[in-house]
């Protein structure tokens, strides 16, 4: 049964000088006049956990205009949006002095904007999800100061946050339309026949970052105009499917730039100087991870033969060298599915990247153990559709293959196609002499029953500290330092509660990729309360390729 708020005046007041504990007193539901505050599930010891909370408001009383939110995209940027403007509020109107606690805070990310379940618009109403610190006195509840937060500023904080007369409609505006931009252009890409885009005047570094700021333009040979629903028409670099060499000095911007699209599968926030930095939202970076686990991959376009290995189509590891984690995870990424990968020579096994010709003279092609990705890379783009664009600095080799070549000179970017072809020398030993390498896309993989329980240690046992790179599953730190599309600790929570699911669908009828593939559906169609009961405010939205790499590096994993 709902209160008022005097009956939250009430019980705050009674609670002055009591032992923190006692605050689960306020748990219930209580009404405010514009919104709804629930408070339902106060922790035992509250002062070392916060008190997780909700804000119900109807939209009809918020003001919003109907077509904010009339699609997926434009819903999750007001999401988000005000996910910021109430966290910037919050910091205003926590409690600053008089004792302890009283710190309101909410999720929210860093420059990207990611589907979060900190705000939540549905059924007519927006939920916020946010977490209290109970205001303390020398150690005890202080009622007077619980009155202040609740009674007093709460309200306010939700009128400047929440409502549409209270928030900067100016920047709710920008952050829609940028975000419509975005996807709109990414979506286009395929009818474009571009892997990618890179909008004049952008920043491939973002702002405040280390990297020079130098603002971004097209050469004329790659530059495309395309109109956007909001900003109408804007130039910038298109680079075509196909495989793109960026090539350049160190420090020339190609790592930069690589960096960007790798990023490019995401939105990102106005003011962030990559807006308009586009990738085809299944691009995957794949990196060298000496140590990672590998089951059952699929290696054998790399490496047909492997000493030691009886079958390079099931390979199995518990540490991989550097070359082996690399294979792999372009394997796992053709697995989940991709049109395109993202490879920088800086972070690639040596192996992979350079076989000279006289080693191809010297060396048959019956006697080779390992393939290079001169060799994958066009077999990949002829057969299977699947682009790559890969930052090089010290090996020229795939200019005779590359579709397109990309010189960086001082963070700005230069065609040379043609030039770098007639760098090649006259006599070609590797492509006369050997015939290309056939790539077939690896099998799906399957569960060998219902193996992918969450780890539990044992009392004293020790365990990873959290971060950005690694996820969380039962008491396995998953991790995800190379995997450098996982953006956020949120992102990690929403893939951990993902793998909870996949488990559950994983009954031997479903492949590894259909699982993660309906895992992904779900929380796009009924969104990311679908992972968890307790509908807690700390989750963001995840891609299938993310998903996938946090699957394939478990302890538990059994595959067939």
């Amino acid at each position: 049964m709902s209160k008022t708020m005097k009956d939250l005046d009430e019980i705050l007041s009674s609670l002055g000088g009591k032992n923190p504990r006692e605050f689960k007193q306020v748990e219930g539901t209580y009404e405010y006049g514009d919104f709804t505050l629930v408070i339902d599930g106060v922790p035992d010891d509250p002062v070392s956990m916060p008190v997780r909370m909700k804000v119900r408001l109807a939209l009809s009383r918020a003001g919003y205009p109907p077509r904010t939110f009339d699609s997926k995209v434009r819903e999750i940027a007001v999401r988000d949006f005000l996910a910021r403007s109430f966290a910037g509020r919050a910091s205003h109107f926590s409690l600053k002095t008089g004792g302890t606690g009283g710190r309101i805070s909410i999720d929210k990310q860093a420059n990207v904007i990611l589907e979060t379940s900190a705000v939540v618009i549905g059924n007519k109403i927006i939920e916020v999800r946010f977490a209290v610190e109970p205001p303390l006195h020398k150690g005890r509840l202080s009622g007077v100061r619980s009155v202040e937060l609740f009674i007093k500023r709460l309200p306010q904080l939700v009128k400047q946050g929440l409502f549409f007369d209270g928030v900067e409609v100016d920047k709710l505006t920008e952050w829609i339309e940028i975000a419509e931009d975005a996807d709109f252009l990414r979506n286009s890409l395929s009818t474009l026949g571009l892997a990618a885009f890179v909008a004049d005047g952008s920043l491939p570094a973002g702002r405040g970052k280390d990297e020079k700021v130098v603002p971004f333009k097209s050469p004329d040979d790659l530059a495309v105009s395309v109109d956007l629903p909001n900003r109408g028409s804007v130039r910038g670099m298109g680079i075509p499917q196909g495989l793109t060499v960026i090539a350049g000095a160190s420090g020339s911007g190609k790592s930069a730039l690589l960096r960007a699209l790798a990023f490019g599968v995401y939105n990102h926030i106005p003011g962030d100087g990559r807006e308009l930095i586009i990738s085809a939202g299944d691009a995957v970076a794949v990196r060298a991870e000496e140590g990672r686990r590998i089951e059952s991959v699929d290696i054998s376009a790399f490496v047909p033969r492997l000493r030691g290995v009886a079958d390079t189509t099931r390979f199995s590891t518990w540490s991989a060298t550097l070359f082996e984690s690399q294979v792999a995870n372009i394997a796992e990424a053709l697995e989940i599915g991709t049109s395109l990968l993202l490879i920088d020579d800086d972070t690639t096994a040596a192996p992979l990247l350079s076989r000279d010709d006289r080693m191809n003279t010297l060396v048959s092609q019956k006697g080779r153990q390992v393939n290079t990705l001169r060799d994958v890379l066009p077999a990949l783009r002829d057969a299977h559709r699947v682009s790559t664009i890969i930052a090089v600095g010290g090996c020229g080799d795939f200019f005779d293959t590359a579709d397109t070549v990309i010189l960086m000179e001082d963070f700005l970017p230069r065609c040379v196609t043609e030039e770098a072809k007639v760098t090649l020398p006259a006599d070609r030993a590797f492509t006369e002499g050997v015939a290309p390498v056939r790539v077939s896309l690896p099998r799906k993989r399957r569960s060998m029953g219902r193996n992918l329980e969450p780890v539990r240690l044992r009392r004293g046992e020790k365990v990873r500290p959290r971060g950005t790179g690694y996820v969380q599953y039962g008491d396995e730190f998953i991790d995800m330092a190379g995997v450098i599309q996982l953006v956020s600790p949120s992102q990690a929570r929403g893939i951990a509660r993902g793998l909870a699911l996949v488990h559950r669908l994983l009954d031997g009828s479903h492949s590894l990729a259909d699982a993660i593939n309906q895992v992904v559906k779900r929380v796009d169609t009924v969104g990311l309360d679908v992972l968890s009961n307790r509908m807690m405010g700390d989750l963001s939205g995840f891609r299938a390729q993310e998903l996938a790499a946090a699957l394939n590096r478990m302890v538990q994993l059994k595959v067939k």
